[in-house]
């Protein structure tokens, strides 16, 4: 059997977009002032509204209930942004702005007929993960850890 390939289109939904409200719009190619925190592009919200000097605020996408009722099963509403967000949110500077809700995501899969896809595998989520540049290891779910002094055991803080 030969190697096969799929063509996945998925629509992009997004289920909470940030308003910046007073909060300078900062990008990577921008910070606009903001330095930079303990890790490269992404912050906590509590760390960011700090080096900031401001304060964020959350709202929905107005066509999540419309969308979120297309998918079979899915409840018709869902609980608010602030019932949604975790208690300490991690906030990520986007490259050059704050995305726009919709679109089509193209993409191409091998090995479907395995089980496997290397899109598909975005779907884990990691303690750590690496950051852009490919080196600098930042932090996923874990908030931070840290090795004890002969680098035998390593705690990780969630």
């Amino acid at each position: 059997m030969g190697v096969g390939f799929i063509a996945v289109s998925i629509l992009l939904l997004t289920a909470a977009n940030t308003v910046w409200a007073g909060c300078p719009a900062s990008t990577v190619a921008d910070m606009k002032g903001v330095k930079a925190g303990q890790f490269p592009q992404q912050f906590e919200l509590a760390e960011f509204e700090k080096l900031a000097g401001c304060k964020m605020t959350f709202q929905g996408n107005p066509d999540i209930a419309r969308l979120n009722g297309k998918i079979r099963g899915n409840p018709s509403s869902v609980p608010s942004v602030a019932n949604r967000l975790p208690s300490e949110p991690l906030v990520y500077a986007p490259y050059e702005s704050i995305g726009k809700y919709g679109g089509t995501l193209d993409v191409l899969s091998n090995a479907t007929e395995a089980g496997t896809s290397d899109f598909l595998s975005v779907r884990h989520v990691n303690l750590v993960r690496f950051s852009d540049d490919l080196q600098t290891i930042v932090p996923n779910i874990a908030k931070d850890w840290k090795w004890n002094s002969d680098f035998t055991q390593l705690t990780f803080y969630l």
